[in-house]
């Protein structure tokens, strides 16, 4: 959701980044595997790894990739109906994981597609199996992620009862939240994706998620010039949610 620009990369500094000293390390898989297995998985995780804005990370229906993580751009999952429209899954942060969809069955069930320059990094599927003998806590963190996406999932679902207004302020907190854990700023960022994709992803129309955000604006609780989100009264928006 934020502007790859505003995030540091390897070429800023002489030190190459690995998963030992990446700054995504606590939000990203090495997250709950002790220091000296995250070694093991440094050797095996393919990094740098481009995508330009609108270029597929994989796509439905290919074999299952392995673990991507994100480490700067966003990208947005998708999902098909058998008449082929589209419905948006979720919107993936810097940090965050994609393949989950495939693990199961070995081939995936959506299609990752980068919404701005997107960089990341690459877990291949027969490396899992390589790094689950050398490193008990991944199965355990994996599993862990999995579920969470679950859980997000269950909220989405939860959401979807609740009136368009309260869908879309829902949507601007949950991402304020997200990037405010990744260091990024709560209160001011740059949302990447279309109304009609936020639209889809609420479940409404792309023109009614245009007419919230100009009412938002005109109560003063938001400002937006362009693709740019400024929060101007974040206890008024969250007030304007838990009605």
């Amino acid at each position: 959701m934020i502007d790859s620009t505003t995030t540091s990369t390897s070429s800023t500094t002489k030190t190459a980044v690995t998963c030992a000293n990446c700054n995504l390390d606590n939000l990203c898989i090495p997250k709950g595997l002790p220091r000296s297995e995250v070694g093991e998985l440094a050797l095996l995780v393919n990094r740098n790894n481009i995508r330009q804005k609108g270029e597929a990370i994989y796509h439905a229906g290919s074999p299952f990739r392995g673990i991507i993580a994100l480490r700067s751009g966003s990208a947005k999952l998708l999902s098909f109906d058998q008449n082929g429209n589209e419905l948006v899954v979720d919107f993936i942060l810097p940090g965050e994981l994609l393949g989950f969809d495939g693990m199961s069955s070995q081939i995936h069930n959506c299609t990752a597609i980068a919404l701005e320059t997107v960089n990341y990094c690459h877990l291949q599927a027969y490396k899992i199996e390589i790094l689950a003998i050398n490193t008990p806590g991944l199965s355990q963190v994996l599993l862990q992620r999995s579920c969470n996406q679950f859980d997000a999932q269950v909220q989405k679902m939860m959401l979807s009862r609740r009136s368009a207004e309260e869908r879309v302020a829902c949507f601007i907190l949950h991402i304020s939240d997200r990037l405010s854990i990744r260091g990024y700023s709560e209160l001011e960022f740059r949302l990447s994706m279309s109304r009609e994709e936020i639209g889809n992803y609420l479940g409404i129309a792309h023109e009614t998620v245009s007419r919230i955000i100009h009412l938002f604006q005109a109560r003063k609780l938001i400002e937006v010039k362009s693709k740019q989100l400024k929060i101007t009264d974040k206890k008024g928006l969250f007030s304007f949610y838990a009605t």
